[in-house]
């Protein structure tokens, strides 16, 4: 099979161009991708730690702290001793990180509906099911479960 027609070339192209259209829709907001998923993630979990937030946006904890510095740095999120255990630091959106989080998810939502505007809704559900299917297979290659790599010795 010509490179051209290979599957990772049709996801690779469809997250570029997806990507593209996100880092689009946020520029008017001042935040990056990567800084719009940990608001994200710190929307439904506020206080986990940096750590926990990086396994969360599949990034190395050095990528996290750099891209946390930055909104800590704008008054977006804090980072703050956890009150039973000091040693873990947690980390919040403050009031304004919230509210700037709210006006660009409601752009980054438009967009996703805009993106699916072509599809039926057993189109979408299908296309989710698949990629899910992708995703999981790459994922069990990169780190099979522990039951294959003990039977396979």
């Amino acid at each position: 099979m010509h490179y051209s027609e290979r599957l990772l070339g049709y996801i690779k192209r469809a997250e570029q161009t997806t990507q593209a259209a996100k880092e689009h829709v946020l520029r008017d907001h001042g935040i990056t991708p990567a800084q719009q998923s940990a608001m994200a993630i710190l929307s439904d979990h506020d206080g986990i730690t940096a750590a926990e937030l990086a396994r969360k946006c599949a990034v190395t904890p050095q990528t996290m702290n750099s891209t946390l510095g930055r909104l800590e740095k704008r008054g977006l999120v804090e980072r703050r001793p956890h009150p039973m255990h000091g040693t873990l630091i947690e980390v919040r959106l403050t009031a304004a990180g919230r509210e700037l989080f709210d006006r660009a998810d409601t752009h980054v939502a438009t967009l996703d509906t805009n993106l699916a505007a072509e599809l039926s809704s057993q189109e979408k559900s299908e296309l989710k099911r698949l990629l899910t299917r992708v995703s999981d297979t790459a994922q069990q290659i990169i780190a099979p479960p522990e039951s294959s790599r003990t039977s396979a010795g």
